[in-house]
This record gives structure tokens, C-alpha cells and sequence, in this order.
């Protein structure tokens, strides 16, 4: 059986027309990444990174000279060794010291990747690897403009690394990336540890800052409270320092310098980034969730009553997730895209056969089947076309799980000569059964909302009745065997399920008939009136 992700990787030639457009460059470099052999990508990626941290960091390295043993060498007279001491040190033997400090970095970093990493970096393991090693060389660099450019090392915006991390990548990983990245620049500083540790305990905090923001307003108080706890962390490390209390003062104005210009740098690269490794973030949510999507507004039009039903699932799915504890905004947007492969063949589907002859009619079971399972497909080929982030992609290919088309299945069964010859897994999906918590609460949502409409007069009762069947239904036929979820989130969420559907139908008002003698003169009330007397037009 092939999974969505099979799907997606069979070709990187897509077709172009109106529902899929050309791939850009970054997204054309994400395929290519997803079919690289994991070893010799991780090896050539290892190799380039340590290459490029130990050039950024021996470039122009000056040792230190220890105050202490300056003072002692000043107070002997011993002037031949102090200006040997003050010598530009031998560049190999600073090459080779930093290409092991570097080579011991990028260990421990493979050592936390090969314990940790499957469980924080659940989706698109190789291309967040690849943007990790992006992004700490590219502060590396910046930070060795800075030097270059003989600005303040307390300006060097690391915090900036922290929040952007943090936001595409998570806390844990972001935290060994500053600690790296912090002994990387002290060395290129001249082995400042009082550097090292500014920034460290500066950015470590921007890590604490971040790891719940989810728009870009909480992003900015975020980011402008880190500028305060720099200059505070900085002012700290100059008072330590022994310098004058002035002296620390500035430092402290520098820290908050830093501060201010990491939050420049993560709004500014942030949405780039997002884009460039289609991580998904809060705020890349937020944006797929807006109604005015080119994407949401192609199945508006090519599929209406399709909009519909995704917009309703959305609010049930968002319900069900916030009462268990799952990410409600992933839930409700991995619906409002979950259908959009019946863009191709929106009058298959009944929710779009307004005033339409049914095509169904004129096929097979077997066929009619085969079409209804192709929106899956086609829903994973848009979706990837439009640079859906990959958890939306999960959402679309096990939103049916391996769930029996049971209409076509039974009919198929009335049709034929011997009951034996009806093959099941024609009738049955194959993209995958639902994973994470919002893919199985997406599921259960769609199925119910779906039933429920079907209902002539869906009662509370009725309803109560349609989602107690669909748990016990999906459950029987091992729906959720691999899903995130547990059977109290199972019926939790069908419990929110329900309540939602109760509160979105409520009670309906009955409209009087027109009298024979009104239908016949073509006249009817100018008010609708209620059965309490009140005017509800």
C-alpha cells in the first residue's frame, strides 16, 4: 500500500494548469532533498557545514592574553616574551584547533539528531536538518561581518537565531544550536567567555520567549522583551567584567542594541524562511486559514458545495481539538484543504449535484468507487503543487484512512451474480491511515458532519446516534490503530463533535403555508412569523 508521502515522491515533473501551478526554485530543491539517500545527504551536509564553521571562525582568530600573565611578564621586564605573546598567532595551528572544536560541535549535534530527533522533528526530518545547518552558519557568518566590520561583539544578534530556531524548528534543537553558535563567536572574539556567555544566557531566554507565540503582534512583545533582558544580561556580564560602572551601563545600551536588532532580523527573515523550507508556524497557519486564500478561493468556485462542507468540518474539527488538548488551528485548516482534490472532478461529488444529473448513473460501482478514492490523489498533487506545509499533506492523505466506500461497496454486492467476485479493497482508500491527533480528529469530523447532513431531520438525538456509531464504526475497522489518539480523546472529541453539531443546527422555525386562496392569487405574507408571534424575516 502506498502512503501520501510514496505518492508525492513518484515524480518531481508536475503538470501545470489551473488548479496546479509550476514549482519554484525552493520548492523544486525541497523534492529534490525528500529523494537524496538520507546517508550521503547527511554526510555531504556534515562535511560542507564543518567546512564552512571552521574557515568562518579561524578567519583573523587573535588569541587572548591573559591579564594575569601580561601583569606578571610587565613586572619582570620580560619584554621579548610579551611582544611575542601579542603576535598574531600561527594560522594553522588556530585552523587545526578549530576544526576540531568545530568536529566535536557537529558530534554532539548528531548525537542529540540520532536520539532525539525522529521524536522533535516529526515531519520533513532531512529538509529541517538542512535548514539547522543554514542557519548556523549564516549567523556564524553574520557574526564574523560584525567582527570584520569592527562593530561591538555585543551587538551580534544572536537572539535573532533563537526566535527564528525556535519558531521552524522547536525549543530543544534551537537550545544546542545557541550553545554552538555562542562558543563559535566567542572564539572568533578573541575566546571571550564573558561574550559567550551573554549571548548564551540572552538567546537561551529568547528560546523560553518564543516557543508559545502564535501571531506575529505576540511575536513582536516577545521579541521587544528579549531586547530588555539582553541589556540586562549584558550590563551584568560588564559589571562582572570589572569594568567601570559606566562602562557597564553602555554595554548594557549595546545588549539592548542586540536585542532590538534580532527582532528586525527574525520578522524580516522569518516569512522568508517559511516559505523557502515550508515550515509550518503558527502564523503560516493563520494565513492558510484566511477564507480569501487563492487556493480556498479555487474551490469556492469550482466546487461550492465542497467549500461548504470543508468550512463546516474546519469549526467541528477546531472544537474537538481544543477540548483533548491538539493543535486547533492545525485541525480546523487541515480541513478547510482536506477535499480540495475534488476540484478535478467536483459533479462526482453530491454535495456539488445542485439541480445536476448525478453522473454516478451511467458507471459501474467498481468505477464509481475509483473515482471517489481519486481525490485523495488529486488533493495531495494540488495541495504539493501549491506548497502546502507537509502536515496539511499528511491531513489530506489520511482523512479517509482505509474506510470502506460503503455505498458503492453494497451496491456493487446487490449487482452482482456471486457476492464473492466483489473485490473489497476496490471499495476501500489507500493513502494511509490517520497518524497524529488532528489527522484522526479531521476523520471523525468529516464523517459525522457528512452523515448528519444526510439526515431528513437531524434531531439531537439522531445526531447523538451518528456520532456514537461513527466512533464505534471506525474503531471496529481499526481507523484509529495508528493514530496519536486515545480512546478518551476518541470519544472526547466525538463529544465536542456533538455538542457543536447541536449548537450549529439549532432550533428551526417552522414558516406557514400560504392559504390555497393566497397561492392562488400568487400573494403571500410580507413577514415570516414565528410561533411565539415574533417577526423573524
Amino acid at each position: 500500500m502506498k502512503t501520501g508521502k510514496q505518492i508525492r515522491k513518484k515524480a518531481l515533473v508536475k503538470k501545470v494548469d489551473e488548479l496546479h501551478r509550476s514549482p519554484t526554485w525552493f520548492e523544486s530543491f525541497r523534492a529534490w532533498i525528500q529523494v537524496q539517500p538520507r546517508t550521503r545527504l547527511y554526510i555531504a551536509l556534515t562535511t560542507l557545514t564543518w567546512l564552512a564553521l571552521t574557515a568562518l571562525i579561524s578567519i583573523g582568530t587573535r588569541l587572548p592574553i591573559e591579564r594575569t600573565v601580561a601583569q606578571g611578564i610587565i613586572e619582570s621586564g620580560d619584554l621579548q616574551r610579551l611582544e611575542s605573546l601579542i603576535q598574531d598567532p600561527n594560522p594553522w595551528t588556530v585552523l587545526l584547533g578549530v576544526g576540531i572544536v568545530v568536529a566535536a560541535e557537529m558530534g554532539v549535534a548528531w548525537y542529540f539528531l540520532e536520539r532525539f530527533g525522529r521524536r522533535i522533528l516529526k515531519t520533513n526530518m532531512a529538509i529541517r536538518i538542512v535548514l539547522a545547518a543554514s542557519l548556523t552558519v549564516m549567523f556564524t557568518a553574520l557574526a564574523r561581518i560584525f567582527i570584520e566590520l569592527s562593530f561591538n561583539p555585543f551587538l551580534t544578534p544572536l537572539a535573532g537565531l533563537s526566535i527564528i530556531g525556535t519558531m521552524l524548528l522547536g525549543p530543544r534543537l534551537m537550545f544546542l544550536m545557541v550553545v554552538i553558535t555562542s562558543v563559535n563567536v566567542g572564539i572568533m572574539s578573541g575566546n571571550d567567555f564573558l561574550l559567550t556567555a551573554s549571548l548564551l544566557l540572552g538567546s537561551g531566554f529568547a528560546i523560553y520567549s518564543t516557543v508559545r507565540v502564535d501571531s506575529r503582534q505576540r511575536l513582536m512583545k516577545a521579541g521587544l522583551f528579549v531586547a530588555v533582558v539582553m541589556g540586562v544580561v549584558t550590563f551584568a556580564v560588564g559589571l562582572v567584567g570589572g569594568g567601570h560602572f559606566r562602562d557597564a551601563l553602555w554595554q548594557g545600551v549595546l545588549g539592548l542594541g542586540n536585542g532590538l536588532l534580532s527582532l528586525m532580523l527574525a520578522t524580516l527573515l522569518l516569512p522568508l524562511l517559511e516559505d523557502a523550507f515550508n515550515i509550518l508556524t503558527p502564523m503560516k497557519l493563520l494565513e492558510l486559514s484566511d477564507p480569501r486564500h487563492p487556493l480556498l478561493d479555487k474551490l469556492l468556485r469550482n466546487a461550492p458545495g465542497t467549500f461548504s462542507h470543508s468550512m463546516q468540518v474546519g469549526l467541528l474539527a477546531e472544537r474537538a481539538a481544543e477540548r483533548i488538548g491538539a493543535n486547533a488551528l492545525l485541525a480546523q485548516v487541515g480541513a478547510y484543504y482536506h477535499d480540495i482534490g475534488k476540484m478535478e472532478h467536483p459533479a462526482y461529488f453530491v454535495e456539488n449535484q445542485i439541480a445536476q444529473i448525478n453522473p454516478h448513473a451511467a458507471l459501474s460501482p467498481t468505477l464509481s468507487a475509483k473515482v471517489i478514492k481519486r481525490h485523495v490523489k488529486d488533493g495531495l498533487e494540488i495541495g504539493e503543487a501549491w506548497g502546502l506545509p507537509q502536515e496539511i499533506l499528511d491531513i489530506i492523505a489520511q482523512h479517509h484512512g482505509s474506510t470502506r466506500i460503503e455505498y458503492f461497496y453494497r451496491k456493487a454486492l446487490e449487482k452482482a451474480m456471486d457476492p464473492s467476485e466483489v473485490s473489497e479493497s476496490d471499495f476501500r482508500y489507500s493513502s494511509g491511515l490517520p497518524r497524529s491527533k488532528e489527522a484522526g480528529i479531521m476523520m471523525l469530523a468529516d464523517s459525522i458532519e457528512a452523515t448528519v447532513k444526510s439526515l431528513p431531520k437531524p434531531t439531537p438525538k439522531r445526531i447523538e446516534d451518528v456520532v456514537a456509531d461513527t466512533v464505534r464504526r471506525k474503531l471496529q475497522d481499526g481507523q484509529f490503530d495508528e493514530c496519536e489518539l486515545t480512546m478518551h480523546d476518541i470519544h472526547e472529541s466525538g463529544e465536542a463533535i456533538r455538542e457543536a453539531l447541536i449548537g450549529f443546527l439549532g432550533p428551526r422555525v417552522e414558516y406557514p403555508e400560504a392559504s390555497p386562496a393566497e397561492a392562488r392569487n400568487g400573494k403571500t405574507s410580507g413577514k415570516a412569523v414565528g410561533a411565539t408571534g415574533e417577526d423573524v424575516s
